[in-house]
């Protein structure tokens, strides 16, 4: 199966631009240089110098349902617009067409009489998954495909989801992840509760804020990204994923520690009917570079949280 390509090029008064700024920069007349790389990253390109004068990087444009939208954040954002549904499902999901299909025909499987939308965002895949969504789309009203025309960093993409999203809940799921029953009753069970702020399928526990183990505790500190529900409201008040997450880890136990800071409960929704078939999915990195850029993800957690002990959980004393 082939996949639909995409062919952008810088256009060329973007490229006369970046050639009057270098021009500009020799003079020394770096204040207009500077206005003129305003307009070049306004305009959705992002400018590197070098000794030799700038290149340019072209920004992922992302389509909606088939309207493109030159850069993401072009998307309108519904984050103030009121609730149309229940849960708005969230499912990234980069050459993985076989992990993708299964996971969404399986919550539209189990929905039941829930009230959903499925964003299944499609991170610039060549493995045929855009050409089933397409389809898919055709058939089921309830599903919208977002499609990157060039690989986005994971906060990006689960951002430009979260922008059109507007169910009263927001649910992120990895794509390896197989409902095998109702997953939406217990998690919006469990989200009425005003206390409440995150929940999901895994957590994690730490007592120092340096070193995470996965718990199936009821209280933990963080709530694994796998599997994650929280209200669409605490966006409104905490804002969007950090962009520079551009790899995954850590970057769900960032947005716990955002959402507890409010003084919310991170809670995990014990035996949810969920089959996980993460082992069957090549993860695109190779192991030093996952280890290099969870590296990179913890020093950025730990440059935002590392000093705030006031979020850890009071171990229970044993009788």
């Amino acid at each position: 199966m082939s996949t639909r390509p995409y062919r952008q090029t810088i256009p060329p008064e973007i490229l006369a631009l970046s050639q009057e700024r270098d021009l500009l920069r020799r003079r020394g007349q770096y204040a207009r240089a500077d206005l003129l790389k305003q307009r070049i990253e306004e305009a959705g390109f992002v400018v590197k110098d070098n000794p030799h004068g700038a290149y340019l990087i072209m920004l992922p444009g992302v389509e909606v349902d088939g309207r493109l939208y030159r850069v993401a954040r072009d998307i309108p954002s519904q984050v103030e617009a009121p609730d149309t549904c229940t849960f708005s499902i969230h499912i990234l999901a980069r050459n993985a067409f076989q992990e993708a299909r299964r996971c969404v025909e399986s919550v539209l499987r189990y929905a039941g009489d829930a009230s959903i939308e499925i964003l299944l965002f499609d991170n610039a895949s060549q493995d045929g998954l855009d050409l089933w969504a397409d389809a898919a789309r055709q058939q089921e009203s309830r599903l919208h495909v977002l499609r990157a025309t060039r690989t986005m960093g994971a906060a990006d993409a689960q951002n430009a989801c979260l922008k059109l999203s507007r169910g009263r809940y927001i649910l992120l799921l990895d794509p390896t992840l197989e409902l095998t029953g109702d997953i939406f009753t217990p998690l919006a069970r469990a989200l009425e509760d005003e206390e409440v702020g995150i929940v999901g399928a895994r957590g994690f526990r730490t007592d120092d804020l340096r070193h995470f183990e996965a718990s199936q505790e009821e209280q933990v500190e963080a709530v694994d990204g796998s599997c994650m529900a929280f209200r669409r409201e605490l966006v409104r008040e905490i804002g969007f994923f950090d962009e520079r997450y551009r790899f995954a880890r850590y970057m769900d136990i960032d947005f716990s520690f955002a959402v507890r800071d409010l003084g919310l409960e991170a809670v995990v929704v014990s035996d949810l009917p969920l089959k996980d078939h993460a082992e069957q999915l090549d993860s695109g990195f190779s192991d030093s570079e996952q280890a290099r850029l969870t590296k990179r993800n913890f020093y950025r957690f730990l440059g935002k949280w590392g000093e705030r002990d006031d979020l850890l959980l009071e171990e229970e004393e044993e009788e």
